[in-house]
């Protein structure tokens, strides 16, 4: 059977893409892109193949402070990102160095609309001369218009030669636990992205006994945890950095706990762990669950986990989202 022939393209249907100055979208880099990006952050995870979970902006660095900071959260370095409207320019270089220095920043980002060439350099020079554990990112920004509609585009232009792997951490000879820890993990991460496309942009898993990604909103993960005791959670963890925030935002969704037990199927512990500044909205595995457990409890623990994790995407997503 001869194979079929493509079908012709009418060039009349293909609609011509423009570029638009970024000045035309965000007139004020602090009061407008910065929060855009801040609410976007998930399109910027996908182009760099992060998972980039933000605390919040204007962090302060003494006399200064960073546009937006946070979390990768697959290798737990802090987040520094410069962001700015014009063309690179060496005093928001300097910033971000400053920034990046006062807040030991392991992920550095300077996201723009165009990269003069002796900017670049010098990220590229930075990421030669660093340490594994700490790379620069450039990224540029561009706004696309087709039909009269707009949308953001990200291309990063300058990215360290080696994103550091999982350095796992020995406890009292526990390093080869670790390594388990990260593999098992690694084999939900990917069970979780195959039955709920979209869920995570995550990638990479840790040589710790747990695990969290973006919920989409600044401060918020999603997570599982091997816990003391041989249990094991699904949970929502909540630590924007403050931990009145953190309360409220806890108590916002618990005010709604009967119909999202419902909707995720099990009955859910709120904890606001009083000595702590983080909260948690979790539910816990019905077994006993230990790393070291037999195949058939690890292959029963991964289904129920998955199953629930799937849950907790879907019922508390959208509800995160119309939290004010």
């Amino acid at each position: 059977m001869e194979p079929e022939e493509a079908p012709s393209i009418d060039e009349g249907t293909l609609h011509k893409i423009q570029r638009i100055d970024a000045r035309r979208v965000w007139r004020h880099e602090a009061l407008q892109f910065t929060p855009w990006l801040e609410e976007n952050i998930e399109q910027l995870n996908e182009a760099l193949g992060l998972e980039i979970a933000l605390s919040g902006r204007e962090e302060r660095v003494g006399a200064f402070a960073v546009d937006l900071y946070g979390t990768d959260l697959q290798t737990s370095r802090p987040v520094v990102i410069e962001n700015q409207l014009e063309d690179s320019d060496h005093s928001h270089l300097g910033q971000l160095l400053t920034y990046a220095a006062g807040l030991k920043a392991g992920v550095v980002m300077w996201v723009c609309p165009k990269f003069r060439e002796e900017h670049r350099a010098a990220l590229n020079w930075l990421n030669e001369i660093s340490p594994e554990t700490v790379g620069f990112y450039g990224v540029e920004v561009e706004i696309l218009e087709i039909d009269g509609k707009r949308g953001a585009n990200f291309k990063p232009l300058i990215m360290p030669a080696i994103v550091p792997g999982v350095t796992v951490v020995t406890r009292g000879g526990q390093s080869e636990r670790a390594g388990v820890y990260q593999v098992y993990f690694a084999r939900l991460l990917e069970e979780l992205k195959e039955r709920l496309p979209g869920a995570t942009t995550a990638s990479k898993t840790q040589a710790t006994n747990w695990f969290s990604f973006s919920s989409g909103r600044g401060g918020v993960m999603f997570g599982w945890s091997f816990t003391a005791g041989s249990r094991f959670r699904t949970e929502l963890y909540i630590d924007t950095g403050d931990s009145e925030r953190n309360l409220a935002i806890l108590e916002a969704l618990l005010a709604d706990q009967d119909a999202i037990e419902r909707e995720v199927g099990v009955s859910l512990d709120g904890e606001r762990l009083e000595h702590a500044r983080a909260k948690r909205i979790a539910a816990y595995a019905p077994h006993s669950a230990s790393i070291l457990g037999s195949e058939d409890e690890l292959s029963r623990l991964r289904d129920w986990a998955v199953n629930m994790m799937i849950q907790f995407v879907r019922v508390f997503r959208p509800r995160l989202q119309r939290l004010p």
